[in-house]
């Protein structure tokens, strides 16, 4: 039996710090599902991981028993074109874009690092999509919902609303045991997908293409609009714009959120907003840990970036290209700066360490109130991060 391997322990893979601190970047979610979950689908069989080695024991390594491996780097998006390749892909050959890195390899026995010189080469036609820097998730995030919905639903029955909703056009699939009464659903211009479970309150207003995945919540009031994914059990309030956010994060009250990338187990505070445009309307620089400084996006349109399990206060407003990392906490009134260090803790009056033993503490009651399962092994990944960013930390 082939089994698909995500390859992502690479240098490139600090580009999209601070989300992969927590993640092999084959676990990234654009459109509804996450680059692992996508490659399982397409090929119905076993995906595992080659990632950075604190992360291996939550996101195991191939097995011994497969009769090949594909090894697809971990970064790549699924297109027609490249599944069809992938699968025409001979054992012991290498997959090249047109850029001259290689895309994929297939092997009949897992080597971590083969000698690709040693492989026979194949040239990937078409250009390959792929995700290099952060801005690229949300940028990307239509596609991958058209992709997915696509995926998702094929030879699938959608459930049906209450006919208390509206509905325009033709593109809503519904899965089992949603919850939605009194809101309005514009799919003229993208399809729109309700996970299981996922529960739309009254007065929401949602416009495709968009994806509500299993069992989050939108509450009373909301407006979604394009290119946006709401992860599993998550909560969302207030307006939205090209933004992903990932599951078990909340923001659930008032405010804009738009160009942006919200992380596991975020919190966002009443009022918060975040701009995605310079007042020049100049391309807009953001803090990669890669080059550890600023780089240029060359993107007018740029919003936010937070890592897991970061939280800012009420009426938080942050800057336009803004980097928020792992576990940082932020409590001011003024403008929050373009990058706030992995767990720091950041008010008016100090910028201070958020103390491990502190942070741990705070997992643990978060858990028990929202009735959620806090692994051993995320806390040991949470840990590593903390270990890993404590020098850049101190600097900052």
């Amino acid at each position: 039996m082939l089994e698909v391997v995500l390859h992502d322990r690479a240098r490139w893979r600090e580009h999209l710090l601070p989300l992969v601190y927590t993640r092999p970047v084959g676990d990234l979610r654009l459109g509804i599902l996450t680059l692992h979950e996508k490659w399982q689908h397409l090929f119905s069989t076993k995906v595992s991981f080659y990632t950075a080695p604190y992360l291996q024991q939550k996101f195991p390594l191939p097995s011994s028993a497969a009769a090949s491996y594909l090894v697809i780097r971990a970064n790549i998006l699924p297109t027609t074109g490249l599944v069809n390749a992938l699968i025409a892909l001979p054992t012991q050959s290498v997959l090249y874009g047109s850029d001259g890195d290689w895309l994929a390899y297939h092997i009949n026995r897992w080597e971590e690092e083969p000698v690709l010189a040693d492989l026979q080469q194949v040239l990937f036609s078409e250009e390959a999509v792929s995700i290099h820097f952060l801005e690229d998730i949300y940028r990307l995030n239509r596609d991958q919902l058209l992709h997915d919905y696509a995926l998702l639903t094929q030879q699938q029955t959608s459930a049906l609303l209450h006919d208390s909703n509206q509905v325009f056009g033709q593109q809503l699939f519904v899965c089992a045991g949603v919850t939605a009464f009194g809101s309005t659903f514009n799919t003229v211009d993208g399809p729109i997908y309700l996970g299981a479970g996922a529960v739309i309150e009254e007065g929401a207003y949602l416009k495709g293409p968009l994806a509500i995945c299993a069992s989050a919540r939108v509450k009373t009031g909301s407006r979604l609009y394009p290119n946006v994914t709401i992860g599993p059990a998550a909560t969302i309030a207030g307006e939205v714009n090209n933004a992903v956010l990932w599951g078990n994060c909340a923001k659930g009250h008032e405010g804009y959120l738009g160009c942006a990338v919200i992380g596991e187990g975020c919190n966002l505070g009443a009022g918060t907003s975040n701009s995605n445009l310079q007042n020049n309307w100049s391309t807009v620089k953001l803090h990669d840990y890669h080059v550890a400084g600023l780089r240029d996006t060359g993107v007018q349109k740029v919003g936010t970036f937070m890592g897991d399990y970061a939280m800012c206060g009420v009426n938080s407003t942050i800057t336009t290209g803004n980097i928020i990392g792992v576990g940082a906490q932020i409590a001011m009134s003024n403008i929050i700066p373009k990058f706030v260090a992995d767990f720091c803790w950041l008010t008016d009056k100090k910028t201070a360490i958020y103390r491990w033993q502190k942070f741990e503490a705070m997992l643990h009651a978060r858990a028990a109130i929202k009735n959620e399962q806090l692994s051993s092994l995320d806390l040991e990944i949470l840990k590593t991060v903390f270990n890993t960013s404590t020098v850049e930390r101190e600097e900052y």
